[in-house]
């Protein structure tokens, strides 16, 4: 995918606007990006086991036991303790409804108890399977299937170095037919500067796949394709600028 490019080119005395952040002298403020695309090498599946009973303590036992089976699997298939977080409980009534009724006002009818479960596979090769296997699970319910980066910060680490070449770069090729020059740099930030409390990186939407959807199903497992994990990287600079010797 190509990087697109933004720059934004200031060369003007900015005495008037010193008392909002930037310089009080003629400076340049540019945009410099860079991107990149990776196929994941780690897989987080993200699923809620489900357990139902007419009394609440029932519908806990049902979950729990479930639970155990999950913990279980993971366990013969090699999955590390830290690479599963189950630490969530959640119980609510259920209600059956009637006509006349609104939501939640109907008669008890039963407990509703849910363990929500977030498991990273770092051997993709397995995943298909284990997928398989989870779905198979009576009450897991799935909720997601997200590819990652097992080296996202140093690959995050390159990019911020590619940036400000890329900003530097812009900026001399707009200053040199002015014949102006940098000077040095005023501020640098990964963010728009007007920005600088919002979100640093926009979130990566990627397919989902629903428990519900997905039945038994003989070997073998079942296909996946995984989105490729898009990163990118942006460096706000402001440099001061004089007229070229």
């Amino acid at each position: 995918m190509k990087c697109l490019l933004l720059s934004l080119l200031l060369v003007l005395p900015t005495s008037l606007f010193a008392e909002g952040g930037v310089p009080d002298k003629p400076y340049i403020y540019v945009v410099g990006k860079a991107e990149m695309q990776k196929s994941p090498d780690v897989v987080t599946l993200k699923f809620d086991l489900v357990g139902r009973a007419p009394e609440q303590a029932k519908a806990n036992e049902d979950v729990q036991s479930k639970a155990n089976k999950i913990f279980a699997l993971l366990k013969e298939r090699k999955i590390a303790d830290n690479d599963v977080i189950a630490e969530d409980l959640r119980s609510e009534p259920e209600f059956e409804q009637e006509e006349g009724y609104s939501r939640g006002h109907g008669k008890l009818v039963g407990y509703k108890v849910t363990r929500p479960f977030e498991i990273k596979i770092r051997d993709v090769a397995t995943f298909p399977k284990l997928a398989d296997e989870l779905i198979r699970v009576q009450g897991a319910e799935f909720s997601g299937v997200e590819g990652g980066l097992s080296k996202e910060k140093e690959l995050q680490e390159q990019l911020w170095d590619k940036a400000l070449a890329d900003a530097r770069a812009k900026a001399e090729k707009s200053l040199k037919p002015m014949n102006l020059k940098i000077d040095a740099v005023f501020a640098v930030t990964p963010i728009s500067p007007a920005e600088i409390e919002g979100k640093i990186f926009g979130e990566i939407t990627r397919p989902g796949v629903r428990g519900s959807e997905a039945a038994a199903r003989a070997e073998p497992p079942p296909e996946y394709r995984l989105a490729p994990v898009s990163i990118s990287q942006e460096a706000h600079v402001i440099y001061l600028i004089s007229p070229a010797k």
